[in-house]
């Protein structure tokens, strides 16, 4: 019996179960803006310091029900280097890095932009910048490691779950410095004779104070000049020549360190360099000269060139980085090899900064009128869905820190007029040259204008300064859409001046850029499993997930492509899997083999071969219904819902050899050991064997069913591993039904139980009803208990109701002290008792129950209960100074009472003849006074003549007639002589009979012959009794 839950017949609960996301839902599905950090080990999407930065998000009601109202907010915190937020960061002030709007969302016009997000919907339709009190919120960032907290919030919201998201940002330092050059004159080409001075500015830049060492810079003078020199008077001219560029070192000459160790500050070494550093001037150097046109050839035209060429800066750089090993032995005495490492300080070689857009600067210049034209800058944006629809999410400057990411982009080029007449109308003509340096493959496009995808839209005008009945800016931008894939690109753009006009300039007509483009994989934001309740074989409806996912590179997942496996080996699941988001969802129906833990995986492709997945493990029941059938034509179905792959039957059902007659059944409604009344006879005991059984932990639904001939009569179905204890039986069903299959057939069935599988054992049939245990009907009533003379106690009661045969007055009697009891049964029918005095001790309580109960041993309410005392003397209490005196035909007795009269009632006049008396042999013939208060009795003397002495003893007497005791010498007794004459004869004073006889009188047995005669005299005859003649009171009968 070790092996069953004896309790398996309670019911489960039944939880109801609600569809997820069954109202509004405002999801956070992605933050495109900052990009996450990523180092592997080189790190991309870095911010700089000072850098300023929005936060761009998507934000879908993925929910059933509109949205009225949503704020949002976001958080920057410190992390702890591995992802995670640990401390709030704040600004140079002090003041938190928080940005809460709640007004994104609401019914309010004057409040809020938007009142409404409906089911599906996207917030304004793709990416949003936040908003703080009507502004864009900007984050100036300083150098560290982040995690930027974006969260949206509303009332209305049924899943919190997906409302925060986080994404990881490392700011760094960084170094820019730029390098330009203008005409003194402020013309953007010098024009006429000159000579025309001209200045270089350097400026140190970037997020923290530099020194550098051997900042160069180089000047390159090309084209038609006589004559050209700095204001030192140094022949630039010469210098430049040919292919020559003149080298111009800034900064003062000082002996600095080149190297010093880490640990040892002396092993160090120094040499001379040119310092410069911002704490000079600003940070600012100036270098200027002069050119003289050459005009012996005609018109002349020329240029002068200025570009950065290197810098070296001190500090600990991994070049620095010396690593030493060394032999060493251990505890064991075994050698071993051990390393040291020493970050020292050194100098480190750069030859351009981490902005290289302003690295270079160049001026023109012309006798006569000098036409070109030039482009600006190269700008790339991304972030837009694969046909170039929507917003982008990014913005990459050629020339500044940053990747490219794979998808659509489009590549936008600023063109300006820089010619020296700025009236000079041109036409102009970009080409777009796009080259994977990985696949080779080159994409061409002709473009002189930006009709979408980047703002502003520009439509094609000609460069210059707008004149009468001509339009013309001297600014303008095209634009091609070029979708990119993982690789090495090149991008080059080279602007053309069409018609007649030659530009003079091409060097500036081209810009090409070298970059890398990656793929952002997607990212996963959920899976859930969408099916309620528990999962099972043969189950209702079908086995539904949910994946959501973002892709920077296609923010509105047309080209995710989805696929769904389950199992250990990926086995695809059927219907599930497709590209766009209504593959999102899948559903499949459940399969035998995903019984147990099944683990069910998606996995996103992107368009570029990116992938992730994720992997959900669910629950799955087995579900078996086994059958078994007895010789007899019982037959068994146990429904049985398991965690098991194994296949459940009834190894055997069988008709049992066994009758287990006269059984005694517990009761089922009861407390735990409590029986049915009377004995049981099964109709039928049938053995049963589980092929294998299963703890309640493996089990989560089962049921049981009998089908059995409508002859058998059976109306009650119990389980049993002995069916000889109660202790080791259960009821499983009562009440039978009709089978609704075979009208000849009744059900006994049951579900839902409670516990593992029903270990070996038996099931018996019984068709006698089940009779519980009630108490009788009757009851005690009217019950009163009192003390009576000699200790005993009565008892009286009254009985409420009819008793039934086999029904008793049941006493119960307990001794206050020993805890004894005193138990008898009475017939039904008592309704009183006396509890022997010889039972009880004096002046001890007895607590005392009467109730009227059963063979069952149960007994009715209310019962008779009370408590007595018991009595059995007089207590501290006696006569004393006992006086006789004789008066006339009697004695006087008067005494005087000793102790305490609260027990005493009354007082015995006790007395004998001839004989003294101890205290242990009183006689019996008593006078009562009626009181305690009367302390003086007569006795009458005997009217038998004689002469003897007569004995007295005085003793108290309580209310339940207890009486004391006393000795005729006692303080209590007296004695007194008696003597009366014979007239017939002489006195016998030897007589010591009880009666009194003298001599001369009839012996005392005499009296009793006589009055048998007397008795047979009155049968026999009749009777003449009259009165005598006499008057007065003293008349005798006569006969």
């Amino acid at each position: 019996m070790a092996n069953i839950d004896i309790t398996q017949l309670e019911t489960n609960e039944e939880i109801e179960e609600t569809g997820a996301r069954n109202g509004a839902d405002a999801e956070l599905i992605a933050i495109t803006s900052p990009k996450e950090t990523q180092c592997s080990p080189d790190c991309r999407n870095e911010l700089l310091v000072g850098q300023a930065t929005t936060f761009e998000v998507f934000i879908q009601n993925t929910g059933s029900q509109d949205i009225s109202e949503l704020g949002y907010k976001a958080q920057v915190w410190i992390s702890d280097g591995d992802g995670n937020p640990i401390t709030p960061a704040s600004d140079a002030n002090g003041n938190l890095l928080l940005w809460d709007n709640p007004d994104v969302i609401c019914d309010d016009t004057s409040v809020c932009d938007d009142q409404t997000l409906a089911a599906g919907a996207v917030f304004k339709g793709g990416k949003t910048v936040l908003q703080y009190l009507g502004s864009d919120v900007v984050w100036t960032p300083e150098a560290g490691i982040y995690v930027i907290q974006i969260e949206t919030y509303s009332d209305q919201d049924v899943d919190p779950g997906n409302d925060v998201q986080q994404v990881y940002v490392e700011v760094v330092d960084y170094v820019d410095i730029s390098v330009d050059i203008a005409w003194d004159s402020g013309n953007v080409v010098a024009t006429g004779n000159g000579p025309h001075g001209f200045t270089v500015t350097v400026n140190l830049g970037g997020s923290t104070e530099i020194v550098t060492r051997d900042l160069t810079m180089l000047l390159d003078i090309r084209g038609d000049v006589s004559a050209a020199q700095d204001s030192d008077g140094f022949d630039l001219l010469s210098a430049t020549v040919g292919e020559l560029k003149h080298p111009v070192t800034i900064g003062q000459q000082q002996n600095v360190l080149v190297f010093q160790n880490e640990t040892d500050p002396t092993d160090n070494r120094s040499e001379p360099r040119a310092v410069f550093s911002s704490d000079v001037n600003n940070g600012e150097f100036t270098y200027s000269g002069s050119i003289s046109p050459d005009t012996s050839g005609g018109d002349a035209i020329y240029s002068v060139e200025v570009s950065l060429a290197g810098y070296s800066l001190f500090g600990q750089y991994e070049s620095c980085i010396e690593t030493y090993e060394f032999n060493v032995t251990g505890e064991d005495g075994e050698q071993t090899t051990a390393t040291e490492t020493y970050d020292n300080f050194c100098e480190e070689a750069f030859d351009q900064d981490d902005i290289t857009s302003n690295n270079v600067g160049e001026i023109n210049g012309a006798t006569a009128t000098f036409h070109d034209i030039r482009i600006d800058t190269l700008t790339i944006y991304q972030g837009y869905d694969s046909n170039g629809g929507g917003v982008p999410s990014s913005i990459l400057i050629a020339g500044e820190p940053g990747d490219l990411s794979v998808g659509a982009s489009y590549i936008d080029v600023y063109v300006e007029h820089r010619g020296s007449d700025i009236t000079e109308l041109y036409d102009w003509n970009v080409t777009f040259t796009i080259t994977n340096l990985d696949t080779n493959v080159v994409t061409t496009a002709l473009e002189n204008s930006c009709l979408q995808g980047v703002e502003p839209m520009y439509e094609y005008q000609k460069l210059g300064a707008p004149s009468q009945g001509q339009m013309a800016m001297e600014q303008g931008h095209a634009c091609t859409l070029v979708t990119f894939d993982v690789g090495t690109y090149s991008i080059e753009a080279n602007v053309s001046l069409d018609g007649k006009t030659v530009d003079q300039k091409m060097s500036n007509n081209i810009v090409s850029y070298e970059m890398e483009v990656v793929n952002n994989l997607p990212v996963i934001g959920s899976l859930d499993l969408v099916t309620q309740g528990d999962l099972m074989i043969g189950m209702e409806g079908l086995l539904e997930f949910e994946a959501s996912a973002f892709d920077a590179d296609d923010q509105f997942g047309t080209d995710l492509t989805y696929s769904w496996t389950g199992g250990a080996a990926g086995t695809p699941l059927a219907g599930c899997g497709g590209q766009g988001d209504e593959f999102q969802l899948c559903q499949t129906r459940v399969l035998e083999d995903y019984v147990t833990k099944f683990p069910v995986t998606v996995t996103i492709t992107d368009a570029h071969g990116g992938q992730v997945s994720e992997t959900i493990i669910v629950d799955i029941w087995n579900n078996q219904v086994a059958v078994g059938t007895t010789d007899s034509g019982i037959t068994m179905t146990y429904a049985l819902t398991y965690w098991s792959k194994s296949a459940f039957t009834i190894a055997n059902l069988a008709d049992s050899d066994e009758d287990c007659s006269g059984i005694q059944l517990p009761d089922p409604d009861a407390s735990l050991g409590v029986l049915l009344s009377g004995t049981y006879n099964p109709i039928a005991v049938i053995d049963y064997e589980p092929v294998t059984t299963y703890s309640s932990t493996d089990v989560l639904d089962q049921s049981i069913e009998f089908i059995f001939d409508s002859s058998l009569g059976a109306s009650s179905l119990w389980y049993t591993t002995s069916c000889d204890n109660p202790a080791l039986t259960q009821l499983i069903a009562e009440g039978a039904t009709n089978s609704e299959e075979d009208s000849t057939k009744l059900v006994l069935s049951t579900s839902n139980l409670f516990g593992g599988v029903m270990p070996s054992g038996q099931f018996l049939l019984i068709d006698a009803p089940l009779l519980a245990k009630d108490p009788p009907s009757a009851s005690i009533s009217g019950f009163s208990a009192e003390a009576a003379a000699g200790g005993a106690i009565t008892m009286n009661w009254g009985l409420e109701g009819t008793t039934l045969s086999g029904d008793k007055v049941s006493v119960s009697i307990t001794h206050g002290d020993s805890g004894d009891v005193f138990e008898v049964d009475l017939d039904r029918t008592v309704t009183s008792y006396t509890y022997s005095g010889t039972n009880t001790l004096h002046d001890v309580s007895y607590d005392i129950e009467v109730a009227v109960c059963n063979n069952d041993g149960l007994c009715s309410t209310p019962i008779g209960t009370g408590t007595v005392v018991a009595d059995k003397q007089v207590d501290n209490a006696a006569a004393t100074g006992v006086s006789v005196v004789e008066a006339g035909d009697k004695w006087t007795l008067t005494w005087s009472a000793d102790g305490s009269m609260d027990d005493v009632a009354s007082w015995n006049v006790c007395y004998k003849n001839r004989d003294a008396f101890d205290a242990a042999n009183m006689p019996t013939t008593c006078v009562n006074t009626g009181s305690a208060d009367v302390m003086t009795a007569d006795v009458m003397m005997s009217t038998s003549p004689g002469q003897y002495t007569v004995y007295f003893a005085v003793v108290p007497v309580d209310a339940l007639g207890n009486a004391g005791t006393a000795g005729s010498s006692s303080d209590a007794g007296a004695d007194a002589a008696f003597f009366k004459a014979n007239e017939g004869g002489e006195i016998d004073n030897d007589n010591t009979d009880g009666d009194e006889t003298s001599s001369g009188e009839l012996p005392g047995w005499t009296w009793g012959a006589i009055g048998g005669v007397v008795v047979i005299a009155f049968i026999a005859g009749a009777f003449i009794l009259s009165r005598g003649g006499g008057d007065g009171e003293d008349k005798d009968w006569d006969y």
